[in-house]
């Protein structure tokens, strides 16, 4: 008798002894009943348990979509140098820039124009600001040109257009009718965070949290649109009104030199603090590779997740004639469970069974002969089943690619994209990094890689972000809100077990803020664990927590995180 059984026996008894009644074991009838009756209790309560068990999960599938569940790839922003080639030239998605110290690859979000060369001043507010120089009022202003800004650009070459160049400023410019002149030519100018990435286009929310994240390092990216020039652009000498407006041993670096003067105006004006950095031949880059793999009638499924690289799955390139040859499967989300196939196997042959005789009790033996069959091969499924026990077979685990079994004939070649998650973030700001382009110089960051996540794989931390989503629409209205999705995203970047070593807690207070006082929602995470603690400091977690709580909030006070 199973122990289960067993112990449901005794606490029948026990309940019968309570109304006094008694059941005696020594008579077979009443035993019969008795156990029969304890064993049906028991499986009731566990296909009971089964049930809430897989209705949650499945509950949590279907809620979140498959982008909240994979891993999100880290952005930043490059600074792509002067190398060997002096002619304009293109950097696209096909040119990868890889950090040595993680082994990450970067690349650009957008195809950008690169102009080799030195922006050599700037001219605004009647003022020349020049690098690593203090900047230089004008002696004899001209306010005509005190609401433009100039710059003087020493291209390395000849230069046709200035079309899909990118322009890095510390503070942005006025968003109306922007426009850029150089000579006769006039180019629009845009702010490049109204664009949609085209790597970025299928999860809305990290193209959101992209454009936040350049706001919150103070970064503002402009790309010059198309012009009609279909000449090169003229370098002039200094204009006369700089001339006229400076003193000649001020002047001097510029006088005798041709540049690139590029004028950049709007209708309102332009008015940017002196301590603004301009930066020209900048990219956004997202980390993620472009991987191919194989698959034949002899392979017809493949992985494609590498864990000792510590690469995600993150999309398929999209190619409409192999769209009904393939499909994904993603077994750290829809997993087999060895145990739970154990119980449905077992359930399937005992209705057989159960079958089986009670055709063989109203009929010949010799019409159940389908069910006998059945039942053979149930029997050696199930006696099968011992070598599957829970634990002694390694789960599946990854992102799968699996061949179409009704079209398999002819090899196919998939192209997809791959991201490295949290450990794209290690790349900070000054790093290093090189190129496949022989025509790139040197490559730094100039803002942190933030926002890279990896897959979400636990089930409670699944069942959190579905409650999340759930409850608030992946919005943030109530302080219940708030806590919630802050324990779902602690989860998601350390683990379900570190949830135990840390209580999050709110409160609020008043803050001054410009000569007033404003309501402030503190935020506070207490870690128990110091290894934990040390983890969480070496991280981008709370400016990541901080960024996606703005994006999220309906609430317009202001929010202090801290540990």
């Amino acid at each position: 008798m199973d122990v289960k059984v067993r112990n449901k026996v005794a606490e029948i008894q026990q309940a019968l002894e309570q109304d006094e009644q008694r059941i005696s074991l020594s008579d077979p009838v009443a035993k019969m009943m008795l156990v029969a009756l304890a064993h049906q209790s028991c499986e009731i309560e566990r296909k009971m348990d089964q049930t809430v068990e897989r209705l949650s999960e499945r509950f949590c599938d279907q809620v979140l979509l498959q982008s909240n569940l994979k891993a999100q790839p880290a952005v930043t922003v490059l600074s792509i140098g002067n190398g060997r080639e002096c002619t304009p030239y293109f950097i696209d998605e096909n040119d990868a820039f890889t950090y040595k110290p993680t082994k990450c690859n970067y690349r650009p979000i957008f195809k950008t124009r690169i102009v080799p060369g030195r922006l050599m001043a700037c001219f605004m507010n009647n003022t020349l600001l020049q690098p690593d120089k203090q900047p230089v009022q004008a002696t004899w202003p001209d306010n005509r040109y005190n609401k433009e800004l100039w710059l003087a650009f020493d291209a390395a070459g000849e230069v046709n257009t200035l079309e899909d160049v990118m322009i890095a400023l510390s503070h942005p410019l006025p968003d109306d009718s922007l426009t850029a002149e150089v000579g006769d030519v006039q180019i629009p100018l845009s702010l490049v965070m109204e664009d949609m990435p085209r790597t970025l286009n299928s999860n809305f929310m990290l193209a959101e949290f992209w454009k936040k994240s350049l706001v919150y390092y103070g970064l503002w990216l402009y790309r010059f649109g198309k012009c009609s020039n279909k000449r090169t652009l003229h370098r002039g000498e200094i204009p006369a009104w700089i001339m006229d407006s400076y003193a000649q041993e001020i002047l001097e670096p510029f006088i005798g030199n041709r540049f690139l003067w590029i004028r950049i105006k709007t209708d309102r004006g332009i008015s940017l603090p002196l301590d603004t950095a301009i930066l020209l031949n900048c990219i956004p880059a997202v980390n993620y590779d472009i991987q191919d793999v194989k698959l034949n009638y002899s392979e017809p499924i493949q992985r494609l997740e590498n864990d000792k690289t510590g690469t995600y799955f993150l999309d398929v390139v999209q190619n409409q004639e192999q769209a009904q040859d393939f499909f994904i499967r993603d077994f750290d989300v829809n997993q087999y469970d060895n145990e739970r196939i154990r119980e449905d196997v077992t359930n399937l042959y005992r209705h057989y069974v159960n079958d089986y005789f009670a055709f063989v009790d109203s009929n010949s033996l010799h019409d159940g002969a389908t069910l006998r069959s059945l039942r053979q091969s149930m029997m050696q499924v199930y006696d099968s089943l011992d070598e599957f026990r829970s634990g002694n077979v390694r789960r599946y685990g990854g992102t799968y690619a699996i061949r179409n079994p009704r079209n398999n004939q002819q090899p196919m070649v998939l192209t997809y994209f791959t991201t490295n998650g949290e450990r794209g973030n290690l790349l900070r700001r000054g790093g290093r990094l090189t190129s496949t382009n022989a025509a790139v110089g040197d490559v730094e960051a100039l803002i942190d890689a933030t926002g890279g996540r990896n897959k979400v794989r636990d089930i409670k931390t699944r069942k959190e972000l579905a409650r999340h989503i759930v409850n608030s629409n992946d919005r943030l209205f109530t302080k219940m809100d708030l806590l919630q999705y802050c324990k779902m995203e602690f989860m998601r970047a350390f683990g379900e077990e570190a949830i135990s070593y840390c209580n999050i807690s709110l409160s609020e207070s008043n803050v001054p803020v410009d000569r007033h006082i404003e309501k402030c929602i503190n935020v506070h995470f207490q870690i128990l664990s110091e290894s934990l603690k040390e983890e969480i400091n070496k991280s981008d977690f709370f400016d990541y927590l901080k960024i996606n709580i703005e994006l999220r909030k309906s609430f317009s006070c202001l929010l202090i995180i801290f540990i």
